[in-house]
Formats: C-alpha cells, sequence, structure tokens
C-alpha cells in the first residue's frame, strides 16, 4: 500500500504492484487466499481471507497491508 483517498466519499486504497498503480476499494478480493478487503484506513487495509487450517477445514482470518513509507 503506497497511499489512501476519499473519491466520491468511498475510501480508497493505492496499491503499487510491479511499478503499477492500482486503485482498490472495499469489496475488491486482493491475494492468492481470496481476501476481501473490509475495511481502508489511512495507514492500512484490513482483509478478511480464507485458508486452510492444520486439519484442511477452511477457516477465515484476518490479514492487513501497511502503508509503505517511501524512502527519503
Amino acid at each position: 500500500m503506497v497511499g489512501s483517498l476519499n473519491k466520491e466519499d468511498t475510501p480508497t486504497a493505492l496499491l503499487r504492484i510491479d511499478n503499477l498503480i492500482y486503485q482498490v476499494k472495499i469489496g475488491n478480493y486482493l491475494g492468492k487466499n481470496y481476501g476481501k478487503i473490509v475495511k481502508i484506513t489511512e495507514s492500512s487495509i484490513q482483509l478478511r481471507e480464507i485458508v486452510q487450517d492444520t486439519t484442511g477445514d477452511w477457516v477465515e482470518r484476518s490479514a492487513s497491508l501497511d502503508l509503505q513509507e517511501g524512502k527519503k
């Protein structure tokens, strides 16, 4: 995550992937574990992922992406 903004009163996060910038919002999916974006703040993105536990059952877990500070 490299930034955030409010676009038409909708929280939007900016992600840099392979030197490209993408805009994501709540409800979008992100990552290999089907992480659904549930909250965007100025400093992080909160995700709800679906992963397999050690017994093979599918469970939900929380994850986050934090704002990456640029080099000064």
